[in-house]
């Protein structure tokens, strides 16, 4: 189900968004996963055990996306967005940073829409949403 907001808050233009189920949120944590192991991230195995969470135990599933090792400071998957580029072809980093920002707002708003979201969550929304209208 698509949900139109008029005024999210953090941009201050039109969030289209995408009331996700834990299918959803499969899918896009395995995009995430793809993009991290591409990078080299060290999260990749911390992100595996999210996605078999999907399959089983919701309310484990919504803990640790909600958590500091999620959306925190450095260490964090979230922090991933401002990793050095090991060697991929700069336009190739680029654009999969820029897909990795957008997973993350999607899944970040829907968590700020379930309620009682991470601090930090509407922070680096508004981050990744700057630096993707920016082309950083």
């Amino acid at each position: 189900m698509i949900q139109i907001k008029p005024d999210s808050g953090i941009t201050g233009r039109p969030l289209y968004t995408k009331k996700m189920n834990p299918a959803d949120i499969k899918k896009n944590l395995q995009q995430l996963h793809e993009i991290l192991k591409n990078h080299q991230s060290m999260e990749t195995a911390w992100l595996e055990t999210l996605i078999e969470l999907c399959d089983g135990d919701e309310l484990a599933l919504y803990r640790e996306l909600n958590s500091k090792h999620m959306w925190g400071g450095a260490g964090s998957v979230a922090n991933e967005a401002l990793a050095d580029n090991h060697g991929i072809e700069e336009w190739i980093w680029n654009a999969e940073i820029q897909q990795f920002r957008e997973l993350m707002i999607e899944l970040g708003q829907h968590l700020m829409d379930r309620g009682n979201a991470y601090p930090d969550i509407s922070a680096w929304l508004l981050a990744f949403s700057n630096w993707n209208q920016s082309g950083r």
